[in-house]
Order: structure tokens, then sequence, then C-alpha cells
């Protein structure tokens, strides 16, 4: 089998997985819970299949193939930019069965047009079968919101995913509070990759580092706890001004989900479900301004994305990045709690094998990380395809989160991938690790 073959082979794999995977996401639902707004932060999921079916014909049926639309009325249903999610619930959007039948319909133009695409061609968007990953990337991305929007409903059933959750085998226990010295000294940053990363991993360049400490795992619920019990909601100096702003507007005293158990410990709502929380597992659901107090708290402070990306993918003995934590090989369940298993984080210490050249675990899967950084470009960044996937959130109100969470798939699981939102935003399954400058 030649390399095309093989990328094609592999491309028609991970877009039939990722269908399967939405439409048994959405399986359980009513028709009231798809076409609901279930809260201002998120669409109604219908909403979102439509815009998964609209971008794909968007991409691979008319730039790729120079189609006409289907209905132009759908580019401006489906165009985020013109309709902020808050205002999604109030269109005239394609029902559950439309939205299906156009999921159905464009997929299978466009395993026809797959089987014929050129990945040798001399464009950008065509070679390697770039436009065909981003694509599959986009509804994997499209998946994690879904389930955002699900564990914020509140007024319906409890959500019952069709996959039960796959625990994994827990370790001994191990000290949530390590750390491990990141020594001084340059490494190289970000990817060069033209066939599957996004314009803002791009390009890699050189970054020197001084020496600091970085905790093996991300801060868990154990260790968040601690600070909610001790005031740390009501403490105005543990604030930023902007912190203590959202804060007073917010009127949020612990993490989103977490209630008190009456007989001791937290409980945690997970859509729909309430259980009692695990001490072990990463926290999740802080925002930036959540992460940062919890840090002045401790004595220390998130990392930059640098430092981030060099304790995650640094390989100091090879003197080059590695594309995951572990190294080269695709993630699986050993090493990453990933591709909605778990439905949940795992107890930190789950994933030896997982752990970077450094030591440093739980990298990849569980939660995404915040840092201090914003969202801007590096040096050398060239827009593709398109400025508003990047360019256009370039600045000062977006913080930069690293990593991925246990609802990311390995089709965007990867080492470089940068996400990012607003400071206040905490519908997203984000956590926290802590770093220390070197004394």
């Amino acid at each position: 089998m030649t390399t095309t073959d093989t990328r094609r082979h592999r491309l028609r794999g991970e877009l039939t997985m990722l269908r399967d995977r939405t439409f048994r996401m959405v399986h359980p639902l009513s028709y009231e819970d798809l076409h609901s707004q279930h809260n201002a932060l998120m669409s109604p999921v219908v909403w979102d299949m439509g815009h998964i079916a609209n971008f794909e014909e968007l991409w691979l049926l008319r730039e790729l193939d120079g189609r006409d639309p289907h209905d132009p009325q759908l580019d401006e249903l489906y165009n985020p930019f013109d309709n902020p999610r808050w205002c999604r619930g109030d269109l005239p959007i394609l029902d559950q069965t439309e939205a299906t039948e156009y999921l159905n319909e464009v997929r299978g133009d466009v395993l026809a047009i797959i089987d014929r695409a050129d990945f040798r061609s001399d464009d950008p968007l065509l070679r390697d079968g770039y436009v065909f990953d981003m694509i599959v990337q986009h509804e994997a991305q499209h998946q994690e919101t879904i389930l955002q929007a699900l564990d914020l409903r509140t007024d319906l059933e409890p959500y019952r995913p069709v996959a039960e959750a796959i625990t994994p085998a827990r370790r001994a226990t191990v000290d949530d509070e390590e750390r491990i010295e990141i020594p001084a000294g340059p490494f190289r940053m970000g990817t060069d990759d033209l066939t599957a990363a996004y314009d803002n991993e791009r390009p890699v360049h050189d970054v020197h580092l001084d020496t600091y400490w970085m905790e093996r795992f991300p801060v868990t619920a154990r260790r968040f706890a601690l600070f909610v019990e001790a005031g740390g909601y009501q403490n105005r100096e543990l604030w930023t001004d902007h912190g203590w702003e959202w804060l007073a507007g917010e009127d949020a005293t612990s993490p989103q989900g977490w209630m008190p158990d009456l007989a001791g410990g937290w409980l945690v709502r997970r859509f729909g479900h309430t259980r009692s929380l695990d001490p072990a597992e990463p926290v999740q659901h802080v925002n930036f301004h959540e992460a940062q107090a919890l840090a002045t708290w401790v004595g220390a402070r998130l990392p930059t994305e640098a430092e981030w990306e060099k304790a995650a993918l640094w390989d100091p003995t090879a003197g080059r990045a590695r594309t995951y934590p572990w190294g080269e090989h695709q993630p699986h369940s050993e090493v990453a709690n990933l591709d909605q298993r778990n439905w949940g984080p795992a107890a930190v210490g789950s994933f030896p094998a997982g752990r970077s050249a450094f030591g440093v675990e739980q990298m990849i899967g569980d939660t995404y990380e915040w840092t201090r950084s914003f969202f801007r470009p590096y040096p050398g960044y060239v827009t593709f395809p398109y400025p508003e996937y990047s360019e256009v959130f370039f600045g000062e109100d977006y913080r930069v989160l690293r990593g991925a969470s246990w609802a990311t798939s390995r089709s965007v699981a990867r080492g470089t991938f940068r996400n990012w939102d607003w400071p206040i935003r905490r519908q997203i399954f984000s956590g926290i690790r802590l770093v220390w400058d070197h004394a």
C-alpha cells in the first residue's frame, strides 16, 4: 500500500469513526433536548449538527470540488461569526431530521471525493490530505462543544451516553503535590507540520527558559477543596481585579458542578448525574480566574505556554521535541484519558506510561490546562487556510489552554495543539497545573 493509499484509508476511517460518534452522542436525546438552548453560553445541539455539515460542505464540496451551494441560506444560519451562541436558539435552523439528512448527504459526496483526491497536489489545502484532516478535527472539536452544552443542562432528564465509562486501573496512592525541576536552556517550540496542525501551532521557533519547577500532576479535587474550605472564594487578596469582578457577578463559591456533601466531602453533578467527587481526580470546570486565585493561595503561578510545552514535549537527551509527551506513537488507553472513555477525569497517577521525558504526567487528556499566556501568533506565523480560525482571536482577550481533556478526540490531542477561551469561561473541561520559579 502506498503512502497516499495509507493516508486515504486513515482519513476515511477517521471521518467514519467521528460521524458514528456524533450520531451516538445525539441518539439518547429527545427532540426537545436537541432543539433547546440549555444555556446562553452554548448552542442548541441541533445547531452544531447543521454547522458540522455546512462546514464540511463549504470546504470539501465547494472549495475543493467546485460545487454550487446546497442552500445559500444555510451559510447564513450556520456562520458562527454572524450568529453568536446566545442567539442560535432563535434561528430558523434545520430540525433533527433535516440536519441528519444534511450530514448524510454531504458525507456521502465527500467519501466519493476522497477516493479520487490527489494528495500530491501543489495546492497546500489538498496536499497530504490537509483539508480532510481539518474536517476531521472540526467535527471532533464540536463533539466536545456539544458535551459542554449537555453538561450545563439542568431542566431535563440526565444524559445517558450510549457507551459506558471505562475507568482506568488506579495506581497506588501518589504524591499529588510532587514537583519536578525543568532545567534552564533552549528548546524548539511549535511545529512545522503541514498535514494536520493548525496555523497557530506553526512555525517551529527557538525559546530559552530559565529553570522552573512544575508539578508532576494537575491540581487535584482534594487540593482545590482545601482552597474552597479555607474561604478562597471570599478572600479578596487572592483575586485580580478582573477575577474579583467576575466572582461578584457570578456569585460562585466552588467549581462548576460541585455541591457540599452533608456526610462530608463534596458531590459533583455531571450530565445530570450526582455522585461523590473523587478527591484524586484533577479539578475540572474552573476558569482562568479560579486557576490564578488557587495558584496565588498556594504561592505558585500558572505556567506560560512555553513552560508547559517544554515540560510536555522536549526531550533533552535527544535534543528534539516529541509529538506527544510519551513519544511518537498515537494516543491509546494506557497513556492518556481521551475519546470520552471515562466520562470525566481519571485519578492522578493513572497513566505513568504517558509521562514526558522530564517525568511530568497527564499533560494530554483529563483536562485542558490554563496557562498565563495570551493567545498570540508565533514568530513567523502565516494564516492558513482562513483567518477566522486563529487570526481574528489574537490579542489579550483570550488566555491559552494546553493539553487535551477526557472529551477530546485523539484526532486533536497532540502536544502542540493550542486551545483558547475567555478567562471567565468554565464550562470547558479545564483544569490547573502549577509552576514555581527556581529559587
